[in-house]
């Protein structure tokens, strides 16, 4: 049985009015304004506050030299990892194999493709190659941390959103690690030359491992510049103010009804509004209703 949403009285099965019979309220319309109260202001902030997301993420692109120096800065590292860093071969009875130490190629065979990550683990044991084996798995190791490092990076940059400072930081932070794993990388590489037995191991190592720590590096020195000089957003007026209320409230520190509405009215919006409820009116300038004809 239905209940007068006012008076709280039941309603009986042949009050098919829309007003109740007690106290005249009308029951269908009860709640629109309340509704309409909290949908404004929702809508209101929830718009500003996209705006806002929107302005951040277009001046991270396009925005002046440190941020587009940083797009570029983070595509390169994945350059890196095509650069050969050595090469390792293995002969035997039980074993024979040719590895180029570029980043992406060895990275896959040793953990995805062949398995040699694996396979090199057998060889623990050996007292003629053992160590070399496993100077072999840790550059392995590296040269996957480089890959992890590279991939972060870009994702960092395609992420922009999070901040321009947590970007940065981001950003630096994996540079640091990618330029940890290609020196430690590049070192393992000559301890297993150094280890290289001949007839059953032959490796090599060369200074081409300097390339990935510069792009790496290149990345940093553009992330902490593009921090040094963030970008100026140019936001509409107010919606820095919507965004805040609507952070507050989804964090629920304050309720929706506390917040004013509208939150920020401009001279351009009030003029507008003026506008249509003169149009809609039919009022002149001087606030009065036109006479017919």
């Amino acid at each position: 049985m239905a209940v007068c949403p006012k008076c709280q009285k039941k309603l009986k099965l042949w009050n098919i009015s829309q007003y109740c019979p007690y106290c005249g309220t009308n029951i269908v319309f009860h709640s629109f304004q309340p509704q309409f109260e909290k949908d404004r202001r929702i809508a209101e902030m929830s718009i500003g506050s996209f705006r806002v997301k929107l302005e951040k993420v277009k001046k991270a692109y396009l925005s002046a030299l440190p941020q587009k120096l940083k797009i570029a800065a983070c595509i390169l590292p994945l350059a890196g990892l095509f650069v050969p860093l050595g090469s390792f071969a293995v002969k035997s009875s039980l074993y024979e194999k040719n590895i180029t130490f570029w980043v992406l190629d060895m990275v896959y065979n040793a953990f995805m493709g062949e398995g040699t990550f694996a396979a090199l683990g057998g060889f623990a044991d050996d007292p003629v190659f053992g160590a070399a084996a496993a100077a072999l798995k840790t550059a392995m190791l590296c040269m996957a941390v480089m890959a992890l490092a590279a991939v972060g990076i870009l994702l960092s940059e395609l992420l922009c959103f999070a901040g321009n400072k947590r970007t940065g930081v981001a950003i630096t932070a994996f540079s640091v690690l990618g330029i940890a794993g290609a020196i430690a990388s590049e070192i393992a590489c000559a301890k297993v030359a150094a280890l290289s037995t001949e007839g059953l191991i032959t490796a090599s190592s060369n200074f081409l491992f300097l390339l990935p720590v510069l792009l790496f590096a290149f990345a940093a020195f553009a992330a902490v510049w593009a921090m040094k000089h963030p970008p100026v957003y140019a936001f509409k007026e107010g919606d820095e103010e919507r965004d805040a209320y609507y952070k507050k409230y989804k964090k629920g520190q304050i309720e929706l009804m506390d917040i004013p509405a509208p939150i920020h009215e401009s001279e351009e919006d009030r003029r507008e509004k003026e506008k249509l409820i003169r149009g809609a009116y039919q009022m002149d300038d001087n606030g009065e209703v036109k006479a017919d004809g």
